[in-house]
């Protein structure tokens, strides 16, 4: 069997779509694993998503056999990606030359950092990984609740959208994530450019001491960045924006709230167990020296 591989950006077209997701649907038959969230499907076709995708052809029968997203998500150079190969070819090397490539590609756009994303339950992608010179780094659970009507959010937490409180924003991401006033200013600016994702800020007394940004993904609706300030920690803050987004969800139309959280982060998880998000998947999360 031979096999062409090609590299396109963002934003992919329609037919393109439409061969990556028939591609899914075999795959996701097989492995029981959701690639439509791994390879973040629903970004690939949205002008204001940074990046590229790696398809690989089988040559005779013009059919897509195996594929590769990689997102700058914040155009900070910094990518990450997951892929995908049908079942039936896996043994052909397919996946190797799709990495290779992706190497190639990030060298070419001085990439900053490499992070690849792997199924828990992938040994062959674990493999893979580490005989390209990926070591493991952390892992994170996708955590999903039911879209709810008027959920009980506490009294005196306000939930509205983010207008100009940039500097106390910043101050929130800075004491929750320990990110740099540069890197938290570069995060709201895309949470509040981008379409379809919407920052919300908490309030508590007349202070920001919180904030989210949900993301709209089909029957979806994302919540990221879920942060509260140190000083305004056990007053059901938290809760409030996970509530508030259940409602959302639910005023959209939208059938679920899912979330991301690191598996060691013992206290999100209660908090997110306590507010009725359940565990989906679990994804490993590795990473490469770029000076390699």
């Amino acid at each position: 069997m031979n096999i062409s591989i090609m590299t396109v950006s963002f934003p992919l077209d329609e037919e393109t779509m439409e061969e990556i997701t028939e591609l899914i649907v075999e795959a996701e038959n097989m492995d029981k694993v959701d690639y439509t969230s791994l390879l973040n499907v629903g970004e690939l076709s949205d002008f204001y998503t940074k990046g590229f995708c790696i398809l690989a052809y089988e040559d005779d029968s013009d059919r897509l056999v195996g594929v590769l997203t990689s997102i700058d998500r914040i155009a900070t150079l910094d990518f990450e990606w997951s892929s995908v190969v049908l079942p039936g070819v896996r043994r052909l090397g397919i996946g190797e030359r799709l990495v290779r490539e992706l190497g190639k590609n990030l060298e070419v756009r001085a990439a900053v950092s490499d992070i690849a994303l792997n199924p828990e339950s992938s040994e062959a992608g674990k493999q893979l990984l580490h005989k390209l010179g990926y070591a493991f780094d952390f892992q994170e659970r996708t955590m999903v609740a039911t879209a709810m009507r008027k959920v009980e959010i506490e009294s005196e937490v306000e939930v509205l959208e983010y207008t100009k409180e940039e500097s106390e924003v910043v101050d929130v991401l800075v004491s929750a994530f320990g990110d740099t006033e540069e890197e938290s200013k570069v995060l709201i600016a895309f949470n509040t450019q981008t379409p379809n994702r919407h920052l919300m800020v908490a309030y508590l007394q007349g202070e920001v001491v919180g904030t989210v940004t949900v993301v709209e993904e089909g029957e979806k609706l994302w919540a990221t960045g879920l942060a509260v300030h140190e000083n305004a920690r056990n007053n059901g803050v938290a809760t409030s924006l996970l509530n508030w987004s259940k409602n959302e969800a639910n005023r959209m139309g939208k059938t679920s709230v899912y979330l991301d959280v690191e598996t060691d982060n013992t206290q999100a998880l209660s908090i997110y167990e306590r507010a009725g998000f359940t565990t989906v998947s679990n994804t490993h999360f590795y990473t490469r020296s770029l000076l390699n």
